[in-house]
């Protein structure tokens, strides 16, 4: 799988979101717990910028 870098549209964030969730229900190397934090940040930008949030 690509790492996610950006995250733009819908599709983008469902693919994140499911991202998010193998990484969850895995044991974690310190490369994972890295790309953990970064969909973490990519996904609250787009919600922030695309769900009504502030």
């Amino acid at each position: 799988m690509q790492r996610i870098t950006e995250i733009e549209t819908e599709e983008e964030y469902r693919e994140a979101l499911n991202r998010f969730i193998e990484l969850c229900e895995s044991q974690k190397t310190d490369e994972d717990l890295k790309e953990l934090l970064l969909i973490t940040d990519l996904m609250e930008k787009y919600e922030r910028a695309n769900c009504g949030g502030n």
